[in-house]
């Protein structure tokens, strides 16, 4: 008997899993930075939802530096829809699809909290290269596109 929920997570099924690895601060207006960053993804049972679950902690330090939550909605065609919660103060919706092994994705919505540093657009891309899961954010701050945030190669941990 078809399972409708299992078809549509099935081609998302390489993301699932716990990634680790290494991640720079690229932002211009900031000095580099290093950070760990350990990415969780796991199926909703019985949604047609991915859960992830995002940490990141200074290098050296180990300090807790960012945190985030977010459901990747999974539609036919691969078409998707990614709801993240970012406790700095900012909730973004993106929508997109996956192609291949990378995910497509456009801002819809971005929300800022009133005392939250300003963001204008927020732009993601998840892609698996050679076994490594590559993860990147930019930002704008003003007019004008979006620049490189943050970068990390994370792998898949044992």
């Amino acid at each position: 008997m078809p399972n409708p929920i299992a078809d549509l997570v099935e081609p998302f099924a390489f993301l699932i899993g716990d990634w680790d690895g290494d991640g720079v601060g690229l932002w211009d207006a900031e000095p580099r930075f290093r950070y760990r960053e350990r990415l969780s993804i796991s199926a909703v049972p019985e949604r047609a939802l991915l859960r992830l679950s995002q940490r990141t902690v200074a290098a050296g330090s180990g300090a807790l530096s960012h945190v985030e939550e977010s459901f990747l909605r999974l539609f036919p065609e691969a078409l998707v829809e990614l709801v993240v919660a970012i406790p700095a103060g900012y909730t973004e919706i993106h929508a997109g699809r996956l192609v291949g092994p990378r995910l497509e994705l456009r801002q819809l919505a971005l929300g800022v909290a009133p005392r939250a540093l300003p963001v204008n657009l927020v732009e993601r891309r998840i892609e698996l290269v050679d076994g490594s899961l590559h993860h990147q954010v930019a930002i704008a701050v003003g007019p004008g596109p979006a620049a490189p945030h943050v970068a990390s190669i994370l792998t898949r941990s044992a």
